[in-house]
């Protein structure tokens, strides 16, 4: 769950299957895990709350709201991680915890980590979908060129009908 902070805060909501779906594709739980997880929604949606407000609050430089700050470190507090080095290097587990309570857990991580580093200052929200997304410049301002080439060929149709 490389990205999970931003997936989950992108991700379209309307039901356990929605949620059952993004985790498949991830592909960090078995079926039985993804199917009982996918039960809990109403966790998955009010961390997904906390984090779009944690994302814009960063997004506009104002401070993070207390709520959602407290949410996501309620839940990155379920599950104790260890840290541990050995000669391939240092790797974190996460102690003994129910599927639902790691995943959770992992998204809480992959938030605290992107607002914790330089990255936070290239966190930004598309100009076309709305989607969250981290820039690879400064300038970018869409998350996808998809995104930016219906935005520039919007743009050239409006310019094209007010001239005629």
């Amino acid at each position: 769950m490389s990205d999970g902070a931003l997936g989950l805060a992108n991700l379209s909501l309307d039901s356990g299957g929605d949620l059952r779906a993004w985790l498949d594709e991830e592909g960090v739980l078995g079926p039985e895990e993804s199917a009982e997880v996918s039960l809990r929604l109403p966790e998955f949606l009010s961390l997904r709350a906390s984090l779009r407000e944690l994302f814009d609050a960063s997004i506009g430089g104002g401070p993070f709201p207390a709520a959602a700050l407290e949410r996501l470190n309620d839940v990155s507090a379920r599950v104790p991680r260890v840290l541990r080095f050995d000669s391939s290097g240092p790797s974190e587990t996460p102690l003994a915890a129910s599927a639902t309570p790691a995943t959770l857990a992992r998204i809480a991580w992959s938030a605290i980590e992107l607002l914790g580093a330089s990255e936070r200052s290239r966190l930004r929200r598309c100009g076309a979908c709305g989607r969250y997304f981290v820039s690879t410049r400064s300038d970018r301002r869409w998350c996808s060129d998809a995104c930016g080439n219906r935005t520039r060929v919007a743009r050239h149709h409006a310019r094209s009908r007010a001239r005629a």
